[in-house]
């Protein structure tokens, strides 16, 4: 048959944006919803109908396509990150039950000027899971026993914009897992995004405008007036850095293949220095999209 069915069970993330543009293609046809189960807490969940398994479905369990990574949260969660980021991440500390865990920052009066970020590492809020401080002395005040936290202090000498304000790259990819469960194929769409601070940036302004950089710009990277002369360097080596970690968490067993085909689309925020580096910090595993650009580069 022709016909393919797909069923929008209102899961979060990007499965509704998915099913919108697969029913504009001919032969796609929507597939009715039933109740699945209640939840105390998250309220109602929903199936396909009869609890069939369709073409596509944002509820994995009944898709003969998934949307979600086996093994995503080794993605996800900025503490479980820093093993298969390597040296693309700055050196980070790790707070569990309120207590260093595997050292903890050096000094105050040794670690310069640059301001410290305290991040929950099981969320992703943009600026409302980060809170900023000055020395190392200052995080505890911040920290909640009953939450996980990476901490790292900000990148020396970050890549401004001519006008000095700073900036980091969302690298978008799309990562696909085949059938068989071992073949892997990663895109990475050319355009990105790139989000610039509204304020000069200063070591000393611990303000979340100037600090955290989560005002996208609307503007591709490669037309961005004052950045775009770094793009060609940038994109390669983000490109090259981000495949060096999803290498590395398929290599370790952190990410695995299913029985059946699985992809997903996310982004990699990675901000440059002065002196020619790249430095990854987390990856967004439910990303701002839009249909700008289409051009993908494949990578095997």
């Amino acid at each position: 048959s022709d016909a393919f069915y797909a069923s929008d069970c209102g899961r979060r993330g990007l499965g509704t944006r998915y099913i919108e543009l697969l029913l504009r293609r001919n032969g796609w046809n929507t597939y009715p919803t039933q109740t699945w189960y209640e939840d105390f807490i998250k309220g109602e969940f929903k199936c396909p109908l009869g609890k069939t398994i369709v073409d596509f479905c944002d509820e994995p369990e009944f898709s003969k396509v998934s949307i979600y990574l086996l093994g995503r949260e080794y993605l996800d969660e900025k503490d479980k990150v820093i093993d298969i980021a390597g040296n693309f991440m700055p050196k980070t500390f790790c707070i569990r039950d309120g207590e260093w865990v595997g050292g903890a920052p050096p000094s105050d009066d040794v670690v310069g000027d640059a301001p410290w970020f305290i991040k929950v590492a099981d969320m992703n809020l943009g600026g409302d899971a980060i809170d900023i401080v000055k020395k190392p002395s200052e995080i505890m005040p911040f920290v909640n026993k009953n939450q996980r936290y990476v901490v790292q202090q900000h990148v020396l000498d970050p890549l401004l914009t001519d006008d000095g304000h700073k900036a980091h790259v969302k690298f978008y990819v799309l990562l696909i897992c085949e059938e068989d469960g071992v073949t892997w194929n990663l895109y990475t769409y050319k355009a990105s995004l790139l989000s610039i601070s509204p304020n000069p940036w200063s070591a000393e302004d611990l303000s979340q405008d100037t600090q955290i950089t989560i005002h996208r710009h609307h503007i591709p990277p490669s037309e961005t007036n004052g950045w775009k002369q770094h793009w060609q360097t940038i994109y390669k080596k983000c490109q090259e850095g981000t495949v060096k970690v999803i290498e590395n968490a398929i290599a370790s067993g952190k990410l695995r293949g299913r029985s059946r085909k699985q992809f997903e689309v996310f982004s990699v925020d990675w901000m440059p220095d002065c002196h020619g580096n790249i430095w990854m910090f987390e990856f967004n595993m439910s990303p701002a999209v839009w249909a700008r650009n289409k051009e993908f580069d494949g990578v095997r």
